[in-house]
Formats: C-alpha cells, structure tokens, sequence
C-alpha cells in the first residue's frame, strides 16, 4: 500500500492506517533518513508499538529489532530503504 500525502499530514494519516489494521498485523513504514525513522518511532510510540531499523544501528541492535517485529512484539517496523533491503519475512 503506497500513499502519497502533504508533509503536515503524514503522522496523523499514517496513524489513522495504522489504527485500521486488523490485530496482529505487521506493517512497514519507510523514511527517507535514518533521523526520520528515530523520530517517527518516538513519536507514535505511546499509540504503537514500534521499532526503528537503519543503518546507524549496530548488527545486534538490527538482528534484535526484526525478531521483534517477526514475533509481533513490535508489529510496526519504520525503516529506511536502505535497511529494509534484503529482508525476507514472511508474512509481509
């Protein structure tokens, strides 16, 4: 699903998505920078549960935060492309 929306609206809209997925639903969000990322999860944390994936985070950081997001723990991954190349999940 792509949606292309004015940049004072992003969050609110992104969360109106957000908030329509069914339990259990894994999402991804990508951002243009990694600054971008770190500030969406803070940002929407209190509402969601999220986790951030680029390339200023260490392996073990990265390996930690896809097994959250692939158990459901952290059903919404915000990422850059650049990191979320390659990822093979299943269920996405």
């Amino acid at each position: 699903y792509v949606e292309v929306v004015p940049p004072m609206e992003k969050q609110r809209r992104l969360e109106q998505i957000l908030r329509s997925q069914e339990p259990g639903s894994k999402v991804i969000v990508f951002c243009s920078t990694k600054r971008m990322c770190d500030q969406l999860v803070r940002s929407i944390a209190r509402h969601f549960n999220a986790a951030a994936i680029h390339g200023d985070k260490s392996q073990g950081e990265r390996d930690y935060v896809l097994s959250q997001f692939r158990s459901g723990k952290s059903p919404v991954l915000v990422a850059t492309d650049v990191a979320a190349r390659g990822l093979d999940i299943k269920d996405i």
